[in-house]
């Protein structure tokens, strides 16, 4: 007669380790235990030796679990089974039950879970030997055997009504964890992970089957790890929850993009904690935007203030330009008396006459040096109508350049917007570049947003400039060039923009037009300036912008702008 209760165990799993596992486990817990990675010859060792119970996977080589399971349920009956597996959403609980099975179990184990499973099946065991017993002790009547038969039904019926209910309550759980928009993943205390959502798998590229039961410090996760890393393991050793905001990491695109992550303790308890919460979302559209904003706000107060100086600025420069100007003509009458007057002189002196005066005349003449006042005055008035004409253009360029922003299009002459955010750069560039123009004046009208298509020449000639100075160093006098040409191209206008600079790297070519990304120490640098350009002249204005470099020499962009008419409908984005 068999003994009453589990004595021993036979492990079927395909991977030794879990059977190592399994085996010490068993008998660490007072089970006599023997492993199989084969199911045939699990069958013949069930042959051999007296066995209570069978603990085995689904996915096997050779033969599944569940042909395993029927078969032992047909050759073996005294001998139960319980079935695990990793795969819970393959194989409903009913047909395992169906099977044969006294139980399931999902995978990773639950070892605690295992245990209690192991001793329900040795319970039913030991129920089954006392009502044996009892039946040959005191030949129990058929009733009484009904009824016990009757009670072992309803524990099983209401063993797997209790089954079905945790198992649609996981798959509840299942479900609204995959409906919160936000990345989340659980990383157990000792670093692995446990938990990896949907939208973890579309932001950051790695599907959950992998990231699954891997060390986070080991997964390769396009982020900033060294910081991630440090705040996971002050939240393990101190559980204490970090926030990181505008973490950098790489886009489904390639781009650079920000993530806002919380990284918290799952605590059990005040004292305990069973692992780490991971909670973040993308806020790349959202920081862009912000900084977008910002950027507009600020060249919106700029332009209003440029336009305020220029318009104050303007009235006296009219004035002194319209002084200058009277001088300069008066100064032509005063030559035309002078000379007269020099004729008189001359006329005096001839017949003798006012000799006295003449000579006091001449000596006043000579101590205030009228001849170099004659000499300079003209060149002094020249040289101040020219500064006034440059106060004029520059006045002028200022008050182009901070045109009003508008939501409307509206045709203008390229080559004069050029030139105007030529003059208002030109404290950014005539220490380290020499400015040359080649203007198509045959161009026509472009229709644009001014303000902001002014903006994107802009940055291209810093962009330029800084480039320049970059090369160059710190050596004195060294300048280089900056040359801006137009042409017509049919239905499009090009522009192209080259620098005498450092060029640009292969490695970063990819990246120039990407938000955020920047060559410069933090703190000098956004990332915008391009990101910017591409963005007014790609989307807003239907163009493109391309660019020619070769390292160490210099870079060409190349924009091409659609001439529209403004009742034409605008080229799709």
């Amino acid at each position: 007669m068999r003994s009453a209760g589990i004595r021993k165990i036979l492990v079927v799993d395909d991977e030794e380790s879990m059977c190592r596992l399994l085996t010490v486990f068993m008998e660490m817990n007072g089970y006599r235990c023997q492993s199989a990675t084969d199911p045939l010859k699990a069958l013949e060792m069930l042959k051999s030796d007296d066995f209570d119970l069978v603990i085995t996977d689904i996915r096997m080589d050779g033969m599944d679990g569940l042909d395993m399971t029927r078969e032992i349920r047909k050759t073996f009956p005294a001998v139960d089974t319980i079935v695990m597996s990793a795969f819970t959403g393959d194989y409903a609980y009913s047909n395992i039950i169906e099977a044969g099975a006294a139980d399931f179990i999902g995978k990773p184990l639950s070892l605690t879970e295992l245990k209690a499973k192991i001793g329900r099946v040795d319970r039913e065991h030991k129920m089954v030997a006392e009502l044996r017993e009892a039946n040959e002790a005191i030949h129990c009547t058929l009733a009484d055997m009904e009824r016990a038969n009757q009670q072992l039904v309803h524990e099983i019926d209401e063993r797997k009504r209790t089954q079905k209910e945790l198992y649609n309550a996981h798959k509840e759980i299942e479900s609204l964890m995959s409906s919160i928009p936000l990345i989340m993943i659980e990383v157990s205390n000792d670093g692995i992970i446990k938990r990896w959502n949907t939208v973890a798998e579309k932001v950051l590229q790695i599907d959950s089957f992998e990231a699954h039961g891997m060390e986070i410090s080991k997964c390769p996760i396009p982020w900033d790890s060294q910081k991630i890393d440090e705040c996971l393991r002050m939240c393990s050793s101190e559980s204490i929850a970090s926030e990181l905001k505008s973490v950098r990491f790489t886009r489904k695109n390639g781009e650079d993009g920000l993530l806002d992550l919380t990284i918290s303790p799952i605590k059990e308890n005040l004292l305990v904690h069973s692992g780490i919460i991971i909670l973040g979302t993308d806020t790349t559209e959202h920081v862009l935007l912000e900084r977008q904003l910002a950027q507009s706000q600020k060249l919106e107060s700029i332009g209003r203030l440029a336009a305020g100086i220029a318009h104050e600025i303007n009235t006296p420069a009219q004035y002194v330009g319209d002084n200058t100007r009277f001088l300069e003509e008066a100064y032509g009458d005063l030559e035309r008396i002078h000379d007269l007057y020099h004729q008189l002189i001359e006329h005096l002196k001839s017949e003798g006459l006012a000799t006295g005066l003449v000579q006091k005349i001449e000596e006043t003449s000579s101590e205030v040096d009228l001849e170099y006042v004659r000499d300079q005055t003209p060149k002094a008035i020249r040289q101040s109508l020219e500064g006034i004409e440059r106060i004029t253009k520059i006045v002028r360029a200022m008050k182009e350049f901070s045109h009003p922003g508008t939501d409307a299009k509206k045709e203008i002459d390229l080559n004069k917007a050029i030139e105007s955010t030529i003059t208002v750069a030109r404290n950014e560039w005539k220490y380290v570049a020499e400015m040359v123009t080649d203007f198509d004046l045959s161009m026509p009208p472009v229709a644009c947003l001014p303000g902001e298509f002014n903006q994107a020449i802009l940055n291209i000639i810093i962009n330029a400039a800084h480039s320049i100075a970059e090369k160059n160093g710190n050596e004195a006098g060294q300048k280089g060039t900056i040359s801006i040409s137009t042409r017509g191209l049919g239905d499009f206008v090009e522009i192209l923009i080259s620098d005498t600079g450092m060029g640009i790297a292969e490695n970063i070519r990819s990246k120039i037009f990407d938000p955020f990304f920047t060559t410069k120490e933090v703190g000098q640098g956004t990332g915008q300036g391009l990101a910017i350009s591409h963005s007014v002249i790609v989307e807003k204005h239907g163009g493109t912008i391309d660019f020619e470099t070769e390292a160490g020499k210099g870079t060409t962009f190349i924009i091409r702008l659609p001439v529209q008419n403004l009742n034409a409908q605008e080229a799709p984005q």
